[in-house]
């Protein structure tokens, strides 16, 4: 009998609140993903690996914490060890070479430049920075990562992107299709750091991004299929990420339509964390976040929009029961939280650690559930290559991840109630950062700054740092405790200075010693 396809939809910066599935009362419309976690299970706790989009992409292709890629930022960025991607034998797309399935990709990358570092602005501006003596980009020179460099079927598209607008293979299929490109009252945030650019598509929606990322999905899919072999691909959005350019028949929908504020906006943040400042606007009012929303709520239902037309054609194609899809993000967004927080990174609050994540199986009429366990990005990886049936047969295993399989059939599956998010921060700052889920409790490391604990249960929106309340001493203690032994168990590279500072583990004993001579 052939095996299943497996077909992996990711967007990126997506806050999960932005979908009814997940009962958030949102007035963003959704209703294809509506529909699909219908026939999902929907994990309602699944954390990132890391709140920033190499960091958490390389793990999606890897199975890898950051710490052990060496993506820990966005690459060629300040913090970040490793550039390009490297194409090694437990790279996701290999696995699933191995036993037998053809894999494709489009969209989105950000896990490398390319060999050749002429071929975009990035990788032209990657060597201006080589010339004014930064050295780092040196080794990568004539070598580096894009799909087709390590065995995709599709299309390459070098680095970030900046929403794909400007890559040159849309350029012509804009030309190829007599299509022009509008997109009018772009505003771009005067202070450094900004991220806040906006604009409205006026030209056809045929003329988006999203639009040719379908087109280009449903192409690869076709070249996939045409065999008896069953095939992987994975489909990359760009947004809901900023550039936030939606289209007018989008954007009419929250043009006018009043957005609550976030609760804790207006919180008191004066004696928080001071890194979580670097994405913080000053002086900022709900207003600002609020147009900034109407232009991502517009963005997400554009791109809802876009996924229907990809499920119908596969559908019309007769691969819809017989694909397991999965769909995901990379991580969420601030949008004003926490005092008017924006982008992502630094911080490590649920908005931008929690990320959506459905499964619906390769079969017809599944009853889709809501399941509450903690996982992760690295299950991802698990989950697609338990699906193909490679079975690890070496240390490697899984990676870090594990298999979310079993869950289809089993919503009582016995499962860890623990989690780790890492972070490293972004742009040219970098602060080592932990971010811990055990049971109820949140504990986040941040390095040479304010840790935090919250209650999750008794304040979901982490507006009570309890780091310092007496009462919950022992509760953090143990949690502390535990989060050493999940290090240990997978061999976090700073478990060792982790509980030096916090006095843990061997250290305890030491400094028991020292405070009673």
């Amino acid at each position: 009998m052939k095996r299943k396809n497996i077909i992996f939809i990711c967007t990126d910066q997506h806050r999960k609140d932005t979908l009814s599935a997940y009962r958030s009362n949102t007035i963003c419309k959704t209703p294809v993903l509506d529909q699909l976690a219908k026939e999902s299970v929907v994990f309602d706790n699944t954390y990132t690996t890391c709140p920033v989009c190499t960091p958490a992409r390389g793990s999606m292709q890897t199975g890898l914490y950051p710490s052990k890629t060496g993506m820990e930022t966005n690459s060629f960025q300040t913090g970040c060890r490793t550039h390009e991607l490297s194409d090694v034998p437990f790279l996701l797309n290999r696995r699933l070479e191995s036993v037998g399935y053809r894999c494709g990709y489009t969209g989105k990358w950000h896990l490398g430049v390319g060999k050749d570092k002429t071929a975009t602005g990035e990788g032209k501006a990657l060597l201006g920075i080589l010339e004014k003596g930064f050295l780092e980009v040196a080794p990568y020179i004539g070598r580096g990562c894009v799909p087709t460099e390590i065995g995709y079927i599709g299309d390459d598209f070098p680095g970030h992107g900046n929403g794909g607008w400007r890559f040159p293979q849309f350029e012509q299929y804009l030309k190829d299709n007599n299509l022009s490109l509008s997109i009018i009252n772009q505003t771009t945030g005067k202070l450094p750091g900004d991220h806040s650019t906006v604009g409205e598509v006026t030209s056809p929606i045929e003329s988006t991004i999203e639009y040719y990322l379908v087109e280009r999905a449903k192409a690869i899919v076709d070249e996939l299929s045409q065999d008896d072999q069953p095939f992987y691909f994975q489909l990359n959005f760009w947004g809901p990420h900023e550039p936030f350019f939606a289209p007018t028949k989008y954007l009419d929908m929250y043009r006018d339509v009043e957005i609550p504020e976030n609760p804790s906006f207006s919180e008191d943040v004066s004696d928080g964390p001071r890194i979580y400042n670097l994405i913080r606007r000053p002086e900022v009012s709900w207003d600002f976040f609020q147009d900034t929303l109407r232009h991502y709520y517009a963005c997400t239902t554009h791109i809802d929009a876009q996924i229907g037309r990809f499920l119908d054609y596969l559908k019309e194609k007769g691969l819809y029961e017989d694909t397991m899809i999965i769909f995901s993000a990379d991580h969420g967004d601030n949008q004003g939280c926490h005092g008017g927080l924006e982008n992502k990174s630094y911080s490590m609050y649920d908005d931008t650690t929690q990320i959506p994540l459905f499964i619906k199986p390769a079969r017809a009429q599944y009853e889709g559930y809501h399941q509450d366990a903690f996982v992760g990005t690295c299950d991802i990886y698990a989950t697609i290559l338990k699906e193909a049936g490679y079975e690890p047969t070496d240390a490697f295993g899984y990676g870090d991840g594990r298999p979310l399989n079993d869950f289809i059939d089993q919503p009582d599956l016995p499962w860890s109630d623990e989690i780790m998010c890492e972070g490293m921060g972004a742009f040219s700052v970098i602060v080592t950062q932990r971010m811990f889920r055990k049971g109820r409790y949140k504990y986040v490391f941040n390095g040479a700054d304010k840790d935090q604990f919250f209650d999750m249960e008794a304040d979901p929106n982490e507006m009570h740092n309890l780091i310092d309340d007496p009462s919950y001493a022992d509760d953090l203690y143990r949690v502390k405790n535990v989060c050493a032994d999940w290090m240990q168990e997978h061999g976090d590279i700073i478990r060792d200075a982790f509980c030096k500072l916090n006095h843990l583990k061997e250290w305890e004993t030491l400094y028991k010693e020292i405070d009673t001579k």
